[in-house]
């Protein structure tokens, strides 16, 4: 526990202040209608970076930066312009068009790049475990000043003003959208960025019709999701950038399905049956499945056994567990020994002055060896799997339609708590 903390302590402090001022710069954009400028100016950022990287300027330098800050204000500067597009042009579509040119233009260069796939992984996904307390204190004072800005300028109706105010307050709007989004790209990546900026504005938008209250519950829901991904992503081992995206996007659902529970209680129960009934028409489908093929793959055993593996144990004798086992330990050290192989394979490529054609065919070899035998202990997998499926035939495909029997006559005749109260707790004037 010491140890996770220390480790996913920074990385939290961190979030919450890319949280605090992207959920700020969030509101604004959807208010102009904008969704993916983040996204477009983030790839530009990430062009100009590119364009470092391929001039010998390595990540997180000064040189890196100022050639991402470059090539932000110039997606600025056109950003500026959308408001004095042609009548019948929507913005979001300039917009998408900005992000597609930057995006392949990034890909064209990275193709040129040594270890071009990890730069691009670098950039889409970053690395927020890895920021350092000096960042944050370069940051910190910037993102204030700069939140205390936008909020002036939003307090004020400068971007409301026509003419050429109206258009230096955009192209101020967007160069300091581009300072923000080039130091944040550097430090978690542009998935992870675009998260930051949208859910947590769409969250507040969602359940408040005040800027003070939509920034407050925003900035809560961030704080949350942002802690939620963090603890995943150190319990299960996985990357951290999308890891926390997920946790995002769970929270959005979450919030949103709140929403329209709380907006339409009796509505939403029905789309609930009705998604129960698809439930117990699949558990139908599948059971009538499992007993003409229970050798043949079974979706839906198959993904429940795959979310939840001490399912086996339902069915498996001691002997079949014992073999299941030995064969999933030998395929997880089977591929351990192929991304070693791998790695080491992209070292010699991209490492060495000269390459040693003898170790490559030696390590892909060993490659081809390695993958050959995770094939045969998956067989092995397999067929222990099928056998004890076929044995347990009729047993299994009992439990799938008693529980599609409970699903179809579950009760129906009225509303449930939640659906019920929910509409009235809620206050009209909370909705925007």
């Amino acid at each position: 526990m010491k140890e996770a903390i220390e480790l996913l302590s920074l990385p939290f402090f961190a979030s919450l202040i890319l949280i605090g001022i992207h959920c700020q710069f969030g509101l604004q954009v959807l208010k102009r209608n904008v969704v993916f400028v983040d996204l477009a100016l983030a790839q530009s950022a990430a062009l100009g970076a590119t364009v470092g990287f391929m001039q010998g300027h390595l990540p997180l330098t000064i040189g890196a930066y100022a050639w991402s800050l470059g090539f932000a204000w110039g997606a600025a500067l056109i950003l500026s312009l959308i408001r004095h597009a042609p009548k019948g042009i929507p913005p979001e579509a300039l917009v998408g068009v900005l992000y597609v040119a930057t995006t392949a233009a990034s890909l064209l260069l990275i193709e040129k790049a040594p270890q071009g796939a990890e730069h691009l992984k670098q950039i889409l996904t970053g690395s927020v475990l890895t920021v350092s307390p000096d960042e944050l204190v370069h940051v910190v004072p910037l993102y204030c000043t700069i939140g205390f800005l936008l909020w002036l300028a939003a307090r004020r109706g400068w971007f409301a003003q026509a003419g050429m105010a109206g258009w230096l307050a955009d192209l101020g709007f967007y160069a300091a959208f581009g300072i923000v989004v080039t130091s944040s790209v550097a430090m978690a990546g542009v998935l992870l960025v675009f998260s930051f900026l949208i859910i947590p504005a769409l969250v507040g938008l969602l359940w408040a019709n005040t800027v003070g209250r939509q920034l407050t519950i925003g900035w809560g829901v961030g704080g949350l999701a942002a802690a939620a991904g963090l603890v995943a992503s150190y319990l299960l081992d996985t990357s951290t950038g999308a890891t926390m995206v997920s946790s995002f996007a769970l929270f959005l659902g979450a919030a949103l399905g709140g929403r329209m529970l709380a907006d339409n209680g009796w509505e939403m129960r029905r789309v609930g049956k009705l998604l129960g009934n698809l439930v117990a028409i699949v558990m139908l489908v599948s059971a009538g499945w499992f007993i003409a093929k229970p050798r043949a793959d079974q979706p839906l055993l198959d993904a429940l056994e795959a979310s939840w593996p001490a399912l086996r144990q339902a069915y498996f004798s001691p002997q079949e567990m014992e073999i299941h086992a030995d064969a999933e330990n030998y395929v997880k050290r089977y591929a351990a020994e192929v991304v070693r192989l791998t790695a080491l394979e992209a070292s010699s490529l991209w490492e060495t002055s000269s390459v040693d054609d003898e170790k490559i065919r030696k390590i892909s070899s060993f490659q081809q060896s390695y993958n050959e035998m995770i094939k045969g202990e998956r067989f092995v997998m397999q067929e222990t799997r099928s056998r004890a499926r076929e044995r347990l035939r009729w047993p299994l495909a009992w439990v799938l339609l008693c529980a599609c029997l409970a699903l179809l006559s579950f009760p129906s005749k009225r509303p449930g708590w939640l659906a019920a109260r929910l509409p009235q707790l809620m206050k009209p004037t909370d909705r925007v």
